[in-house]
């Protein structure tokens, strides 16, 4: 919910209270935050992989605040030394000042995130919830008081966004109890336990990076093309897609240690139910596009080149939704974090080829748009394709294909009484076909069908 509330004051708020180049600036520093992460070269992920499913009072707490310790120290370094290429490499202050922003919060954030993927790790999830409810309230407090003192600016935002965090990482430092705050640190232990994490955190890491780049290189290249307008352009349209998918991406991480419980063929029978269920009910977000469409047209008029490339962007939602849930979810309960980093590779390459090729070949944002959206679906159904080798399931990609090429195709260039019964009948005949294929419970008066 939290998550939610924030995606939203962010999509709806923001834009309207910092202006279009401000708000441009404050896409740029979130996109500098979100890659930075990976100059941990793996160690929460390989945390999260370590001790998944583990009970959390059995924990060698001496160890992971040394290991702790080594990763702040090490990444420490590392953040000096990239805040240094920056300052020496871009000429622009307002870019310097974001990317320093972008740095601090980064330190901030991993001790979260180390802290963070360790309660999941052991299932308590909510632990780690109630620290994204602190950050995200205080976030949201500070926007209203700033709101109504007239003193909305970009400075006073990133001040309390880096404020929240640092807030939130101590809460979870508070919850992991006397006990770790007495025990001792080893730098020897810390450095051990370190590379071990690295180790086993390595790929998924580097998958994950990968995943973020599937709609990062359209942005960098509209960055480079067109300069930071553009940039906030393409990005605050993909915000208003991603708002909801930042709440689901943190489901999946939920579902991890449930499932990694799970004997094999649970875990296949799961798989199969989420699929059913995602293709019955995922199609809705095509559905919400016209009511959502006109009703940010007239409250963000000065955004209408953004709400534009909304329609191209629209299939990253329902792609995405199906990746974050399914796809890497169950890779890594698998184990497969190398065949997962391929998959993520592979998208990548689809998105530079055809941003690269839309932004110098037909000088085209809704080009770029349209690249990413192709590169997500790319991403997700390479991924439904590997899992049903191994957990079975029925096929539906085409499917999947077919209804987002026709919502592209129709949803901002035909009138919307042509677009609405087009939508229908594909809708009707994807129910007709899911009934056919795994008959539910009230069709056939048996136990509904996994498929």
């Amino acid at each position: 919910g939290a998550a939610l509330a924030a995606g939203g004051v962010g999509s709806l708020v923001l834009p309207k209270a910092l202006g279009a180049e401000a708000f441009s600036y404050w896409q740029l520093f979130l996109f500098h935050a979100s890659y930075l992460p990976c100059l941990a070269l793996g160690l929460n992920d390989g945390v999260y992989l370590r001790y998944g499913g583990c009970d959390r009072a059995r924990l060698d707490l001496a160890a992971l605040k040394s290991q702790l310790a080594a990763g702040l120290l090490a990444q420490g370094c590392a953040a000096a030394a990239a805040g240094g290429c920056a300052l020496a490499l871009l000429r622009d202050p307002w870019r310097k000042g974001m990317a320093a922003a972008a740095l601090v919060y980064y330190l901030l954030y991993t001790c979260h995130n180390f802290l963070g993927y360790l309660f999941q790790a052991c299932g308590e999830a909510e632990v780690w919830a109630k620290s994204l409810l602190l950050d995200r309230g205080l976030c949201l407090a500070a926007l209203g008081a700033l709101l109504a003192l007239g003193r909305a600016g970009l400075w006073q935002l990133l001040g309390c966004y880096l404020a929240a965090q640092g807030c939130a990482a101590l809460y979870l430092i508070g919850r992991m109890g006397p006990a770790f705050a007495r025990a001792k640190c080893s730098l020897a232990v810390g450095r051990a336990e370190w590379r071990r994490s690295v180790r086993a955190g390595w790929s998924l890491m580097l998958a994950n990076l990968c995943s973020m780049l599937v709609l990062g290189a359209g942005r960098q290249v509209a960055d480079l093309r067109w300069g930071v307008q553009a940039f906030g352009q393409l990005s605050f349209a993909l915000s208003l897609v991603n708002a909801g998918l930042a709440f689901l991406a943190q489901v999946g991480l939920v579902l991890f240690p449930m499932l990694r419980r799970m004997e094999a063929e649970g875990c296949a029978a799961a798989f199969r139910r989420m699929q059913k269920r995602l293709f019955l009910l995922l199609p809705a977000v095509y559905i919400l596009y016209f009511p959502c469409a006109f009703f940010l047209k007239r409250w963000l008029p000065d955004y209408a080149a953004s709400l534009a490339c909304l329609p191209a962007l629209m299939p990253i939602c329902y792609f995405d939704c199906q990746m974050h849930l399914v796809g890497a979810t169950f890779l890594k309960v698998l184990g497969r974090q190398d065949q997962l980093l391929r998959i993520n590779l592979t998208a990548v390459g689809v998105c530079i080829l055809c941003s690269l090729a839309a932004a110098w070949g037909l000088d085209s944002v809704y080009g770029v748009a349209c690249g990413m959206s192709l590169a997500s679906a790319c991403r997700c159904l390479l991924a439904q394709r590997a899992l049903r080798k191994t957990l079975g399931g029925p096929a539906r990609g085409l499917w999947d294909a077919g209804l987002a090429a026709v919502f592209v195709a129709l949803a901002d260039r035909a009138p919307w009484q042509l677009t609405a019964p087009v939508l229908a009948a594909c809708l009707a005949a994807r129910w007709v076909w899911a009934v056919e294929k795994a008959p539910p419970k009230w069709y056939t008066g048996k136990k509904e069908a996994d498929g």
